[in-house]
């Protein structure tokens, strides 16, 4: 929905009114301002004159001086409130987004994150955190991923959509680790026919979650690569090349699945229940018949008729 309000710059102005000098140096040293040092009155007011300027144009998109103005309004809050930024709750956001005509509080924390975000493994104690917070928040990813700093006082940034992905590819209790089945497998390639490569859709509805969505992916493409291994291609276009691929994966796992024995005419497939015994060299004579198992396969020794 499009904000109306005008740019209050007397808000601005005094979120910078006397601030802890300790505090302002602690959050640029630490965290990824644009700033080298703290702005003056002079600097303030001249990234408001460029903000108001471009307040009507690029609709949705963020400008450069929109950055920078956003780099300003986070610092001010910060020091204004004596907070860090991996602190800033959604009321805080809300207060930041109101100075953006066409960006509301998650847009504007994302566009911040982007700038300061650091690749850290996930700790056991985030794990346990996340656990606890997926409970009491089913999915409310961005509520969880300021929780979980706040909870375990994280020196970088963690973002909803991280906290979505360790949830849904590593920490859900529902999913399968156990190998692919070859049904499992034609299921997915006549699925990807029908929907087309919408993994999540695919997770949720298809596999009840029990596959995750990069599995699913990884175990798609891995399968179109070893087909790929056994083909030689000429000049076709990927579109073609795709399509072969799929078909050639498809029609493998139906062969797989529905394989029969070949049986001569007239020859009737019985299915007989071997039993494991000690073998009794002295009562060869009470057996009637003898097998062993040789690279996988039935091997028959006797034949008593």
């Amino acid at each position: 929905m499009q904000k109306k309000t005008p740019l209050n710059r007397q808000v601005v102005l005094e979120w910078f009114e006397q601030p802890d000098e300790l505090l302002a140096n602690a959050l640029l040293r630490n965290y990824q301002f644009t700033f080298s040092k703290l702005p003056e009155q002079e600097e303030i007011q001249l990234i408001l004159c460029s903000v108001e300027k471009a307040y009507n144009s690029k609709r949705g998109a963020w400008t450069p001086c929109q950055d920078k103005f956003l780099n300003l309004a986070v610092l001010g809050i910060c020091l204004r409130n004596h907070v860090r930024p991996v602190e800033l709750s959604p009321q805080y956001w809300e207060q930041i987004s109101r100075l953006f005509r066409f960006h509301n509080w998650k847009s504007c924390r994302n566009r911040w994150l982007e700038e300061c975000h650091k690749k850290a493994s996930w700790t056991p104690q985030e794990d346990r955190v996340l656990k606890e917070l997926q409970q009491f928040k089913p999915n409310k990813w961005c509520e969880i991923a300021l929780d979980l700093m706040r909870i375990c006082k994280t020196p970088y940034v963690r973002q909803g959509k991280q906290c979505r992905d360790r949830w849904i590819n590593k920490l859900d209790p529902n999913i399968v680790n156990l190998p692919w089945t070859r049904e499992e497998e034609l299921l997915l390639f006549k699925e990807i026919e029908q929907r087309g490569k919408k993994w999540a859709e695919i997770s949720l509805q298809v596999f009840q979650l029990k596959r995750t969505e990069n599995t699913i992916k990884n175990r798609y493409y891995n399968l179109l690569k070893q087909a790929e291994a056994k083909m030689k291609f000429g000049r076709i276009t990927k579109e073609l090349k795709n399509k072969i691929l799929v078909d050639s994966v498809i029609n493998q796992l139906e062969t797989s699945i529905n394989y029969q024995p070949k049986l001569e005419q007239g020859e009737e497939y019985q299915v007989k229940n071997y039993q494991i015994h000690l073998f009794d060299f002295d009562n060869i004579d009470n057996y009637e018949e003898i097998v062993l198992i040789s690279k996988g396969k039935l091997v028959k020794l006797n034949d008593q008729q």
